[in-house]
């Protein structure tokens, strides 16, 4: 028999004391364990049918019906605040976790709860390791990848390494605009797609981006597939397959997005879908370890001074 519990709380918690600030996550643990990270703004009549952490729910439909069931110490729904509208179902014995106030009022099913706090978060500790992950992908060589873009019924991108390899491309918003069909061909453990943008700022001066593309992901190459979108201020998709790094951007989505996504703000009908990422990330210094070299090399110096 299902379990149905409704809560609607205001800005005072009543359910749980406030935790110890959670653990640092690395970028491979965000998009191993979350479907979305967004550090505005999610207003949404559609599913988010994994894990999302976000700064202001502003409005919500229904979270974590079909999640992939990675452990995780965060809840359902992990959010600073919580406008009037940003409630709605959570499924799956998913809970809500809040860390600042909480206007909405959500259904549980499966018997989650509703923290305050547990654990406690900022924005930046997700921000920081995706934002660098985006910086690291930037910088990556795309010279043993090729793109066929001359018939854009036929966009395709040709990975020429092996299973184990992993296939760079470096692309501009006008080519990815264009794309009627967008193919891939070959075998890649990992592929990743650098998309910077070229063309005039739109109306509003947005660095804005509309994918027309039909993506059906037929190759089954999806899960391995990381796009970033490198200096974008928008992107409008029409459905998609993929981790989407779009920390710059206000997302919106025509149809499903299938697999994670980082954005500056989400609107739009599309769902979010919880797919996982199966590709193999670059090694990424995390914010403990820049720290840590920082002291190493001011101790160096140091050194070095009282020597001379």
């Amino acid at each position: 028999m299902r379990l149905l519990k409704t809560f609607a709380i205001g800005t005072v918690a009543t359910f749980a004391a406030v935790s110890a600030q959670a653990a640092s996550l690395t970028s491979s643990q965000i998009l191993n364990q979350f479907n979305a990270v967004v550090t505005g703004d999610v207003s949404t009549t559609s599913d988010i049918e994994g894990r999302l952490v976000v700064n202001n729910l502003v409005k919500g439909a229904t979270f974590y019906n079909n999640p992939r069931g990675t452990a995780s110490d965060y809840s359902a729904v992990n959010a600073i605040t919580i406008g009037a509208n940003g409630g709605g179902n959570v499924n799956n014995g998913g809970g809500v976790n809040y860390v600042t106030s909480n206007a909405g009022s959500f259904n549980l099913n499966g018997g989650g709860s509703v923290k305050h706090g547990v654990p406690t978060f900022s924005m930046s500790d997700f921000s920081t390791p995706l934002n660098a992950l985006e910086s690291q992908l930037a910088g990556l060589s795309s010279a043993n990848s090729v793109l066929n873009a001359a018939d854009p019924n036929n966009f395709t991108f040709k990975l020429t390494g092996n299973a184990s390899s992993t296939s760079v491309f470096n692309i501009t918003t006008s080519q990815l605009a264009s794309a009627a069909t967008i193919k891939f061909a070959g075998t890649a453990d990992t592929v990743v797609i650098n998309v910077r943008y070229d063309g005039s700022l739109a109306a509003n001066g947005e660095k804005a981006l509309t994918i027309n593309g039909n993506f059906n992901d037929e190759t089954h190459l999806g899960n391995r597939i990381i796009w970033n979108f490198v200096d974008t201020t928008q992107v409008n998709f029409r459905g998609w397959y993929g981790t989407v790094l779009a920390g710059t951007s206000d997302v919106q989505a025509g149809s499903a997005m299938n697999g994670f996504l980082y954005a500056e703000s989400y609107t739009g009908p599309g769902e979010l879908h919880d797919r996982a990422f199966l590709g193999t990330l670059p090694a990424v210094p995390e914010p403990s370890t820049w720290a840590m070299m920082g002291v190493g090399l001011a101790a160096l110096a140091l050194s070095r001074r009282r020597k001379a």
